[in-house]
């Protein structure tokens, strides 16, 4: 495979994983409440307990996109440029 084809796959999913930790974010401001509800309707959670389970999820999900996509992203445009270089 073309390495210009697996950074740009590399850069479009770090940006919609990014995307994602957006969404769930505002979502989570601007409708945690309803969110609480629905959930503790199912599930016996206390308020607390859903936060931390959100605000866990959403470090663990920018964690796995930075270390999963951009990091990768960033070593193989690196070793591209220096590649390019020396030629």
């Amino acid at each position: 495979m073309d390495t210009r084809f697996i950074t740009g796959v590399l850069l479009r999913c770090f940006i919609y994983g990014f995307v994602l930790l957006l969404v769930w974010f505002v979502l989570f401001l601007a409708a945690g409440g309803w969110m609480y509800d629905f959930h503790s309707a199912m599930f016996d959670i206390t308020r607390h307990e859903f936060d931390v389970m959100n605000y866990c999820g959403m470090g663990l999900l920018k964690i796995l996109v930075f270390v999963g996509f951009l990091i990768p992203y960033i070593a193989i445009r690196l070793t591209a440029k220096k590649q390019k270089s020396t030629n």
